[in-house]
């Protein structure tokens, strides 16, 4: 009996500029800018904003930004789609559109804080707090910030 064996190449899809982050594959982006721009800067690289399903993975984002040490706030994919609902109603938003609701809460203290008259419907890592979640504007005049694209 005679068996061949093939030499495979293993291709990391996740190259520079992107980076591994426990399973994920995400575009850390130090710009200024508003949630919406983010949002579309990342649609514009055939990626979405960060969506972080799970408790672990959000805490390996949130070690990566404490490592980097840029101050900047990072936006990602969480956006509250009812805002008559106490609290919101908070969903990861995905590549095709289509939204997963959050499992886990993991906004700061006394977030998140929007109303429908003050609307904080984007979500971001706050530099300021130890990147931990905090609801924002999503249009320019809220604060402005990096962005984290996945893959």
């Amino acid at each position: 009996m005679h068996q061949t064996i093939k030499n495979f190449i293993f291709i990391d899809e996740c190259s520079y500029p992107y980076r591994r982050v426990g399973k994920g594959c995400y575009l850390i982006q130090k710009d200024n800018i508003s949630a919406d721009d983010a949002f579309a800067k990342c649609l514009r690289r055939g990626t979405h904003l960060a969506t972080f399903e799970t408790l672990n993975e959000a805490m390996l984002m949130k070690y990566e930004l404490l490592k980097m040490n840029t101050g900047l706030h990072y936006y990602v994919g969480g956006r509250n789609i009812n805002r008559y609902k106490p609290g919101g109603d908070w969903r990861w938003i995905k590549k095709n559109g289509e939204s997963v609701k959050m499992t886990y809460f993991a906004f700061d203290t006394r977030e998140p804080n929007g109303s429908l008259n003050a609307a904080e419907d984007c979500m971001f890592f706050y530099a300021t707090r130890g990147y931990r979640f905090h609801n924002v504007w999503c249009a320019m005049g809220g604060l402005l910030g990096g962005y984290i694209c996945e893959k």
